[in-house]
């Protein structure tokens, strides 16, 4: 049976003099929250298996069935940790930090787990009762013990557990002041039967008295006006209390840098608060404390510290406030003999980042990336002239059409009021960047400055305040005026003539872009630009060679700078090769020539050699592939020219040229009869050649070639060719052309009888002048 007084019937003598009132174990902030992300009403939960109990007053003990009690100890934990691979990372580290915590002392883990039963008991409706106890997993044989000394120890409300809860970190961390308002809120019972409590709470005390002491005898220095004895006292007081607003501010206020000093602690607002640096001359292997002062906050408002190691590598505040002016003091750690470090006064007021600054004609264009907390930015642009403006109010940087601004005028013309006459932009886009822009600007010198403007934290109705901001010059350059338009024309022998307008006082070059040309007005550098068509002279006369097409822009260029002006699309078609003409016909010949690759038509002209009308033909690939050209070409002489129509509706042509022609003589044709010989009594006489000269184109020339009239071998057997047969009889060109037409009687070849025979030309022109022979049939000698 329990007894009635705490520790009745428990083993040895005064083996729990009273229950804890406080867990007093460092971070157990942390401890907590790994309990509840595992669902823990308490730690002993994790401690005893399905089924069994916890034991508690006298020692850990996990009770797992009658006779059977476990101690819980250090070896205990790790082993418990080791079978519990498979239940979690959460779990299984929460047991390291136990089995951590009972090496260390044997006595905190024991303490924790008395704490929490305690003020489950206390948060319970029906804590009074054993079963409540047994209900949470207690040893039914302490259950009632343990609810009957609960019942005596101090309740705890809200606030004073996280006091009590709290106090050995403030107490452990030298959060002197912290501790101290920690203590006051807990209960006066409660040190009264937790001896360790109890300790801590006078240990404190001590401390207290001690800062405050020395913030007396601080304050009488500083009365005697003894700045010197006053930082010295200060500095104690910061020592035993470095979270102590009097003293920390004392020191700053009565602070001389003397022999030896390191100097101050570098400070700097960044994006996302400021960043601390110790000084060169500080110790580098000493270790500091920082805490921030604020401007404008009550005297007695705790010191914020800034987390993390302070050494080479910068350290950020984060939690700075924005628009506030603020000081930072880095405390030596105990036993330091090194001096503090304390830091101008500085506004929490971040400059934009990545300021990036471009001149284009006439104008500025500059881009950054605000910092996070800014309410916005201010821009200012100061000229050559000395006057400074104030651009329009940015917003996310994007693309801009020339001579425009995305979002429109937003300012007062910042080239006006810089000295030369313009106006002011600002746009916005994705991505933190913003932008601003200022035209109309005459070239020179300008300097450019961007600050932030900042709401102070914890200010209501406060002005913003501004950053210092960042300066950066920026010139503007002259840039060449635009070529407005630009046109070609065909000239003769396959050339093209360039005009253009604009431009004045720049140079013009006449190039092709090796992609898309860029639009009218871009701005680009003179270095970046294709070479000027070497096909093209500085007069604007051009020679293309033949199979081009391309379009030809006029950029103008000044020095390194250069504006893309209009285009225009030429071309020189492909030259055709292979032409030959020859009559078929009278009036018209057959025209051959090598298809150009890529053309899609040729046209081809016949020119009268006497003068006349030319006259074009054009020729489509698939037909005259198919079907050959035949073209009507008249008696007289002809001269035939052949070119490749242009591929694009849209381009200028280039004229073509004359070289690839052929000359068509005139049409000369001689014509031959064989007629039966005239009857001579009963009998016929000797057949008769006819041979006629024609010539319907005029004057037939010189070169005539030779008649000549061949016999077949054989009798019926037709030559084919002069040498097929014996030549029966010639008659020259000379008697053709004096005469006109010539007739011969044809001597009977021996032994008699009906032959074939068959003119041919001879010599001369032969392969100009056509044969006009009569019918086959006719041509036999009977």
């Amino acid at each position: 049976m329990a007894g009635t007084e705490f520790g009745h019937a428990l083993g040895r003598s005064r083996a729990l003099s009273g229950l804890p009132a406080a867990p007093l174990v460092a971070r157990y902030g942390e401890l907590v929250c790994a309990q509840q992300a595992l669902g823990l009403s308490h730690l002993g939960e994790l401690l005893v298996p399905a089924g069994g109990w916890l034991r508690v007053l006298d020692g850990i003990f996990a009770v797992e069935g009658p006779g059977r009690r476990r101690h819980v100890g250090a070896d205990a934990l790790r082993a418990l940790r080791a079978s519990r691979t498979g239940a979690g990372a959460g779990a299984a580290e929460l047991l390291d930090r136990l089995a951590g915590i009972q090496q260390r002392d044997p006595a905190a883990l024991r303490r924790i787990l008395l704490y929490q039963l305690v003020q489950l008991l206390h948060g319970h409706p029906r804590g009074d009762l054993p079963e409540t106890a047994t209900g949470f997993g207690v040893d039914p044989d302490e259950a009632a013990a343990l609810v009957h000394a609960a019942a005596a120890s101090p309740r705890l409300d809200p606030a004073q557990r996280a006091a009590a809860e709290g106090l050995e970190d403030e107490w452990r961390s030298g959060r002197v002041r912290a501790a101290a308002r920690s203590a006051a809120v807990l209960p006066r019972a409660a040190a009264g039967g937790d001896p360790l409590l109890a300790g801590r709470l006078a240990g404190l005390a001590e401390r207290v008295r001690a800062a405050d002491a020395l913030l007396d005898e601080a304050r009488e220095h500083e009365d005697r006006e003894d700045p010197e004895q006053a930082a010295a006292a200060y500095a104690q007081a910061a020592r035993l209390a470095w979270d102590c607003p009097r003293a920390v501010r004392g020191l700053v206020r009565t602070h001389r840098p003397g022999d030896g000093d390191p100097g101050p602690l570098e400070a700097w607002p960044v994006p996302g608060g400021m960043a601390l640096r110790r000084p060169p001359g500080a110790d580098p292997d000493g270790t500091w404390r920082v805490v921030r002062l604020t401007r404008r906050e009550p005297p007695a408002t705790p010191l914020p510290e800034v987390p993390g190691p302070l050494g080479a590598a910068p350290l950020t505040d984060r939690r700075a406030p924005l628009g506030r002016q603020v000081r930072y003091v880095a405390l030596p750690g105990a036993g330091s003999p090194a001096a503090p470090l304390i830091s101008a006064p500085l506004l929490v007021a971040p400059e934009v980042a990545e300021l990036r600054l471009a001149d284009g004609r006439a104008r500025i264009e500059a881009s950054w990336v605000r910092p996070p907390g800014a309410a916005g930015v201010r821009v200012t642009l100061t000229g050559p002239r000395g006057r400074t403006v104030e651009l329009g109010a940015p917003v996310a940087a994007g693309p801009a059409a020339p001579g425009t601004g995305p979002g429109g005028s937003t300012g007062a013309g910042a080239a006006g009021g810089a000295g030369a006459g313009g106006s002011a932009h600002g746009s916005t886009a994705g991505g933190g960047r913003e932008s601003a822009r200022a035209e109309g600007l005459e070239p020179g010198t300008y300097l450019l400055r961007v600050r932030c403007r900042y709401r102070p934290d914890g200010i209501r109705g406060g002005d913003e305040v501004l950053s210092p901001g960042i300066e950066s010059p920026v010139t503007v350059h002259p840039w060449p005026a635009p070529v407005l338009t630009l046109a070609a024309a065909a000239r003769d022998a396959g050339a093209l003539e360039f005009r253009w307008t604009g431009a004045a006082g720049a140079d013009v070059r006449l190039v092709e872009w090796p992609g898309p040309a860029p639009a009218e007005g871009a701005e680009l550098a003179a270095d970046a630009l294709p070479q000027a068509l070497s096909w093209v002279d500085a007069a604007g006369i051009a020679e293309p060679p033949p199979g081009t097409l391309a379009t030809v822009s006029a950029v103008a260029v000044l020095g390194e700078r250069a504006l893309a002006g209009p285009g225009v699309t030429v071309e020189a078609p492909d030259a055709v090769t292979g032409l030959t003409v020859r009559r078929t016909t009278a009036g018209r010949a057959k025209v051959s020539f090598d298809w150009p690759d890529g053309a899609g038509r040729v046209t081809v002209a016949v020119t009268p050699g006497s003068g006349g009308g030319r006259t074009e033909h054009p020729v489509v690939r698939a037909v005259f592939l198919r079907e050959g050209l035949e073209l009507p070409v008249g008696p007289g002489a002809v001269r035939v020219t052949a070119y490749a129509a242009p591929r694009s509706a849209h381009a200028i042509a280039a004229a073509p040229r004359d070289g690839v022609q052929a000359f068509l003589a005139a049409d000369v044709a001689i014509a031959y009869r064989v007629l039966p010989g005239p009857r001579r009594m009963l009998r016929r006489g000797p057949a008769v050649l006819r041979v006629t000269l024609l010539a319907p184109g005029g004057d037939p020339g010189s070169g005539l070639p030779d008649f000549v009239l061949v016999a077949g071998t054989g009798g019926a057997a037709r030559p084919h060719r002069p040498s097929d047969g014996d030549e029966l009889c010639r008659v020259t060109g000379t008697e053709l052309a004096a005469s006109g037409t010539v007739e011969r009687e044809i001597a009977p070849r021996a032994p008699g009888g009906p032959y074939a025979v068959r003119g041919f030309l001879l010599g001369g022109r032969a392969a100009s002048v056509r044969l006009d022979e009569p019918s086959l049939t006719s041509l036999v000698v009977r």
